[in-house]
């Protein structure tokens, strides 16, 4: 350095020395920016892995949350079909007194459901519900949308050929064989399906009593096996 520095004057070497001494100054400060930097840049992925898995903790709970507001709600239609409109209809038709009927249909293994004139779910208890996602308030048409009714062999059942549109007409049901798919389940609900008309004093009808026995598959096509021979015996 000192060889370097002979031939300039001593203002050149002060120049050229303070040069230097700035450069350095200016490379150290960078590097320490540049530690800085890498240690915030690092300091901040922490913290972005920490908020992704508090916005996790927060979907899931929220989640839940939701499942038990549905939760809640289903319990509230179900309490309102049961404790409100089913009862004060049955009590308006004089066909039976309500609070002796609804015991009954919820102590029972099977699905009950009671649809009125008109086409709307007046009653369904736990089994049903459960079984099929059906609830009070509910109408045929959305029964047909949601649940998406079929025979055994897959047909589709039209609104017309519901059991239920059925019995509405007049008509009695007996071991109807069918399989619904609820919107929330993953696999279909195979029903034994038995209605009868609920008539007025005038013999009107006025309303259908539907109960529906829940079957594993296997059952129910064993049923419908069985019920096919009984009716080729017939035919015969």
């Amino acid at each position: 350095m000192q060889e370097l520095l002979e031939p300039l004057s001593s203002q050149w070497q002060i120049a050229f020395l303070a040069l230097v001494l700035v450069m350095g100054a200016l490379i150290w400060r960078g590097h320490r920016q540049t530690s800085m930097l890498a240690r915030t840049s690092a300091a901040m992925r922490e913290q972005l892995a920490r908020l992704a898995h508090v916005i996790e903790e927060i979907e899931v709970r929220t989640q839940n949350t939701e499942h038990t507001l549905i939760a809640n709600l289903s319990e509230y239609r179900m309490a309102l079909g049961s404790t409100s409109a089913y009862r004060d209809y049955l009590q308006k038709l004089g066909v039976a007194p309500a609070a002796d009927i609804e015991p009954l249909l919820e102590a029972i293994p099977d699905g009950a459901i009671a649809i009125g004139k008109d086409g709307k779910v007046l009653y369904a208890n736990r089994v049903h519900s459960e079984s099929t996602g059906v609830y009070a308030g509910m109408t045929l048409e959305e029964i047909v949308t949601t649940c998406d009714p079929r025979t055994l062999g897959g047909e589709r059942i039209t609104l017309a050929q519901m059991p239920e549109s059925r019995v509405l007409r007049g008509e009695e049901v007996r071991e109807e064989l069918m399989r619904l798919r609820p919107e929330s389940a993953y696999r279909d609900a195979w029903l034994s399906v038995n209605g009868s008309p609920i008539r007025d004093v005038l013999g009107r009808v006025v309303a259908a009593m539907i109960v529906a026995r829940p079957l594993s598959e296997e059952v129910a096509l064993a049923m419908g096996v069985r019920k096919m021979s009984r009716e080729v015996v017939v035919a015969e």
